[in-house]
């Protein structure tokens, strides 16, 4: 888990796409995620964190301009599998009451993908 990655997870769900975060998660890596991220337009995306072990106040920046952009587009989203070390973070910048958080990627795609 010492390198940044991306990869797209296989559909489980019509119009729901998950996107696998693997590594930490710094400033180095803020223009791929925002890249690829921007280039899904499904109703629904899923960010798995499962295997993010720590990141830093620019991925965090990262996270909330996609937060802003799903709220922008009228797309739903969800950050799951967020480690405690993460939600600290979330809680201590302010932010953890606004980022839409679940525990598995089968518990947000039920709230999220009614009427998609």
């Amino acid at each position: 888990m010492d390198q940044f990655k991306l990869e797209w997870l296989p559909q489980t769900r019509e119009g729901v796409h998950i996107l696998k975060v693997t590594g930490p998660f710094t400033l180095a890596d803020v223009f791929e995620f925002q890249s690829v991220i921007r280039e899904d337009s499904a109703p629904v995306t899923l960010i798995d964190m499962h295997d993010v072990p720590y990141m830093d106040s620019a991925a965090l920046g990262s996270l909330l301009g996609f937060h802003v952009s799903c709220q922008r587009e009228s797309r739903k989203y969800a950050l799951v599998g967020v480690a405690d070390r993460l939600k600290t973070l979330f809680r201590v910048a302010g932010v953890d009451g606004m980022l839409s958080i679940y525990p598995t990627a089968g518990e947000a795609e039920t709230a999220l993908s009614a009427g998609v």
